[in-house]
């Protein structure tokens, strides 16, 4: 068994491996050729714990979670957890992998997915609502599917801002990054909004004539009683595209707009029966996408960084 901590994490596959993988996966979902229980989701009080098993052909996956919003307050990660590994055919465990860098690098590819397909392909710019370890990987990854020379965000404090900054500079040098002090001033400048929060109420103002014609990522509500959209951007879309059917029971975001009859249950339709041509969306025109994660995704991982840890000898052995 290896061990593969977040610095192997964060260098064994390059960006644009880690989307290709996540998209791999939705078009697997599709297929339906691998097992996905749903989730088990457990609150106490503000946290919440995660369960979230896969199963495949060669491998299958058990990622444990925790979501702390507490811990952005006390300078640690607010997503914490482990990855567990295993041979299908055996069953033996055979990695371990740092699931908060993992989650990060998925979700992040999940949220890139999003811009590549609700997005036209010209698009410059990008709006960032959530500068924490979320939202800064949301920044990377989208600037790896477009050509993007600006990343406005929503300033909250000068810690996260420089930690924002240092990141997109790292991987994008020659990507300019730029504060904005409102919602209002962050949707007058770009058509990409990113929002990756834990906030339970929505985190831009329901006014259509600012909504228009823009292109809603919505990441970081995982309850049903958190969104982080407006109605209006529903009103607006007509149709939301999903990561996976789970989504449909599990966020605000997807619960209110059905549930108020601004949306159709037949207009809400995961993703990877747009990549796969079933469904098909006016870029053109204001969207909307939520993603909620799923195991699969986290699996699909999880597998091509062991298989790459395997190829590079790469990891800390261990027997248990």
């Amino acid at each position: 068994m290896i061990i593969l901590s977040n610095d192997e994490i964060t260098s064994l596959l390059s960006i644009e491996e880690i989307i290709a993988a996540v998209e791999s996966a939705m078009v697997a979902y599709e297929e339906n050729v691998f097992k996905v229980p749903q989730r088990m989701h457990l609150d106490n009080g503000p946290n919440t714990f995660l369960c979230m098993p896969s199963f495949g052909s060669q491998y299958f996956g058990t990622k444990l979670v925790s979501v702390v919003p507490g811990n952005s307050t006390r300078s640690l990660p607010v997503t914490n957890g482990a990855m567990v590994l295993n041979d299908a055919k055996t069953g033996l465990p055979i990695a371990l992998l740092n699931a908060t860098k993992l989650t990060a690098l998925r979700t992040a590819a999940l949220g890139a997915i999003g811009v590549r397909y609700l997005s036209p392909e010209d698009e410059t710019s990008i709006g960032l609502i959530g500068c924490g370890l979320q939202g800064v990987h949301q920044a990377i990854f989208a600037c790896s599917v477009r050509k993007i020379s600006k990343v406005y965000y929503l300033f909250k404090s000068a810690e996260k801002s420089s930690a924002l900054v240092s990141f997109i500079q790292k991987y994008h040098p020659g990507v300019v990054v730029e504060a904005c002090h409102s919602p209002t001033e962050l949707l007058s400048k770009t058509s990409i909004i990113i929002a990756a929060t834990t906030s339970y109420d929505p985190v831009l103002p329901d006014l259509p004539e600012l909504l228009r014609g823009k292109h809603f990522i919505s990441i970081g509500s995982y309850k049903p009683s958190m969104q982080e959209f407006p109605d209006s951007v529903y009103r607006l879309a007509g149709s939301l595209a999903i990561d996976s059917e789970f989504a449909r029971h599990e966020a605000g975001d997807i619960i209110n707009p059905v549930k108020k009859g601004i949306l159709k249950d037949e207009n809400v339709f995961t993703l990877g029966k747009v990549i796969i041509g079933m469904r098909t969306l006016d870029v053109k025109d204001t969207t909307a996408y939520k993603s909620t994660g799923m195991a699969l995704y986290d699996l699909f991982v999880a597998q091509a960084m062991y298989e790459k840890a395997l190829e590079q000898n790469r990891g800390t052995n261990i027997e248990l």
